[in-house]
């Protein structure tokens, strides 16, 4: 059996129990990427400098320390605005489109998420989740149904499945002309060939 769908509480999205679990394992996340990074570079630094030259696998393991940094503090600095967006707003249910990663050239191999907002007689409003792609995958099973969102439809925000369990970002596509073609490709306003 089915369990019912929740409603959004009243007030800031942040006042649900599940919101704000996500959003703690999501800095959790972003800060052990940024100790991983911290740690491995570290270890790369030690063995470099005990050897008369570097490695191979030294510098892979100084790149890499690298990238991890860097992804943790995206992802630290993700967290930081998805917080502000959720203390800011409530959660408002919105019926959705999901497009898959690389459906729409423009949008990069980014999901596309078209939705339907409520309180301004249905317009629809195209953003981009930012996200990777697992991740991204969760909101498949909201296509033609509902999602909750918190933030500005048009300027973008933070979406979940209903429940406010899984967090992720959205904004709007980035450079002005593929934002006018992927809108016009998702919402069917202009079908391709038109």
């Amino acid at each position: 059996m089915r369990s019912p769908v929740p409603s959004p509480p009243e007030g800031s999205a942040l006042a649900r129990a599940e919101t704000r679990r996500a959003l703690r394992g999501y800095r959790l996340r972003a800060w052990l990427l940024i100790l991983l990074g911290l740690v491995a570079y570290a270890g790369a630094w030690s063995v470099e400098r005990h050897t008369d030259l570097p490695s191979v696998a030294t510098l892979a393991l100084i790149l890499a320390s690298g990238g991890a940094g860097v992804f943790g503090l995206v992802t630290h600095f993700q967290a930081t605005r998805m917080r502000r967006a959720l203390v800011r707003r409530p959660w408002v249910p919105c019926a959705c489109r999901f497009h898959d990663p690389g459906c729409f050239p423009g949008a990069g191999n980014q999901p596309v998420l078209v939705l339907i907002d409520p309180a301004r007689d249905g317009a629809q409003h195209v953003l981009a989740v930012v996200a990777t792609a697992r991740r991204a995958r969760r909101l498949r099973p909201c296509d033609g149904a509902e999602v909750w969102f918190a933030g500005d439809p048009a300027r973008g925000g933070v979406v979940s499945p209903p429940g406010g369990g899984h967090l992720l970002w959205t904004r709007p596509v980035l450079l002005r002309p593929w934002n006018k073609y992927v809108k016009q490709q998702a919402t069917g306003t202009n079908p391709a060939g038109a």
